[in-house]
């Protein structure tokens, strides 16, 4: 008779396969199997571990799989089984590592066959044995390859980073966040319940909260929160989810009551409903996406958080509006991105980057940013930022579109700033969050204003 695998490691090893051979989204894939395997508590939080800390350390883990065998031509069950049995063995003490090898050929033969069981315990068997003889080369040797191997990103992106910021900030960059991940972060809907009080009926419901980093008047980050959508506070709009580098955009943008405002990459929401708690729902707010489920999600979530004045329409921004010229107060473009400045919460994003995509991403970018900006009025605020740490897409996009647009500035911000962030501006106008500096997501935020 053949022996039970485990649940909690066959959910992991699903939601491995669907992210690293089926193209599916590592959150989304776990909210689905987690579910479906009808997994709580300790089970829930090994699977996470499992499916997030393998993902996190992929690329050195091929490294170190390819040093006892080839992937190039195996399985998919049978390489991801094997990536997760070695991130066991490398990073998870806790785990016996009798017992990984164990439960990865039960796993083998359920999934591949008794032949491909033999070939994945020899290995990871093998790897056990020689574990504590795996080195990287030193930094001062091949500084590209330690600090691949070391962060587990892609050398070429290493590489481009050292290029773009010199060694120290590439490092940086690569690092895990300064606090760990194992939180959510909230933004209060002020216009309903105070944090105060959202913070102690969050409590009741056994839920940790402690204040944000920054934006202490209006965010959380809980911790043991569950599936916190399914939270019935969550569905009276009490709360959305929200990073505070996100929160911060909508600071920059600095919204007043009564405008205009041109949201141009909207979906889900978070910002444009932010902006519309900022003005007392007294104004509008045209929030586009170009894809209609996406604009559903926009108007989902201003209905769930009562915000009136946000109008979700679907709209390319690259498609200039001869309406709309001159006329919005204030712009937000939160441009498609290469996504790198939350890679910490999202590992799966560095496993799937291809550096040929780029180029069709940065002339996206320069479309939407020039033709949303024949929006602002004379004396109006343009806004323009991403969630990467990539100078193509960032200060290099703004400096290039100055050059070509003398009736806008840089306007400096400084002053909106939380106090501990102002030394992450990087000119006037302009700043780079980094997650293992700042401790949140990060983000590059730039501000300009039309002159005439």
């Amino acid at each position: 008779m053949e022996a039970k695998t485990d649940v909690a490691r066959e959910t992991a090893l699903r939601v491995l396969k669907e992210v690293n051979n089926d193209g599916k989204y590592a959150n989304i894939s776990l909210k689905h199997n987690l579910r479906r395997a009808r997994l709580t508590g300790k089970d829930a939080a090994f699977v996470t571990q499992l499916v997030y800390g393998t993902l996190e350390r992929q690329i050195t883990i091929d490294w170190i799989l390819n040093k006892f065998c080839s992937l190039k031509r195996a399985n998919h069950w049978a390489v991801n089984i094997l990536r997760m049995g070695c991130y066991q063995i490398m990073y998870m003490d806790r785990v016996p590592d009798f017992a990984v090898c164990d439960e990865s050929v039960k796993l083998c033969k359920k999934y591949c066959n008794k032949a491909l069981a033999g070939f994945v315990n020899g290995v990871l068997r093998n790897i056990v044995r020689n574990k504590e003889s795996i080195a990287f080369p030193s930094k001062d040797d091949d500084p590209v390859l330690n600090l691949s191997l070391t962060y587990s990103y892609p050398e070429w992106l290493i590489k481009k980073w050292i290029d773009d910021y010199g060694i120290g900030l590439a490092e940086a960059m690569a690092m895990p966040a300064v606090s760990d991940g194992d939180y959510v972060t909230i933004r209060v809907n002020t216009n309903r319940i105070t944090k105060d009080e959202l913070k102690e009926r969050l409590m009741q419901q056994g839920i940790e909260c402690d204040d944000a980093l920054y934006i202490k008047d209006e965010a959380l980050r809980l911790r043991c929160a569950g599936d916190i959508e399914i939270n019935p506070l969550y569905a009276q709009g009490l709360f959305t989810v929200q990073g505070e580098s996100s929160m911060l955009v909508v600071r920059v943008l600095d919204p007043q009551k009564g405008e205009l405002i041109i949201d141009a990459c909207s979906a889900p929401g978070g910002k444009a409903t932010h902006m519309a708690q900022l003005m007392n729902n007294e104004g509008r707010i045209l929030a586009w996406d170009i894809h209609p489920q996406r604009v559903e999600m926009i108007s989902f979530n201003a209905t769930r958080l009562g915000t009136a004045i946000v109008e979700p329409q679907q709209q390319d921004a690259r498609e200039f509006q001869p309406t709309l010229e001159g006329q919005a107060d204030r712009v937000l473009i939160d441009a498609p991105c290469s996504g790198w400045g939350v890679i910490y919460k999202k590992p799966d994003i560095k496993n799937n980057i291809r550096r040929e995509d780029l180029h069709e991403l940065y002339e996206l970018q320069r479309r939407i940013l020039f033709t949303c900006s024949r929006y602002v009025r004379p004396g109006g605020i343009l806004v323009y930022s991403t969630c990467t740490m990539n100078a193509d897409e960032n200060h290099k996009v703004i400096e290039e579109f100055l050059e070509r647009n003398p009736n806008f500035k840089l306007d400096d911000f400084t002053h909106l700033l939380p106090e501990g962030l102002r030394t992450s501006v990087i000119a006037p106008g302009m700043i780079q969050l980094i997650p293992s500096r700042d401790g949140i997501d990060g983000f590059f935020i730039s501000k300009l204003k039309r002159m005439m």
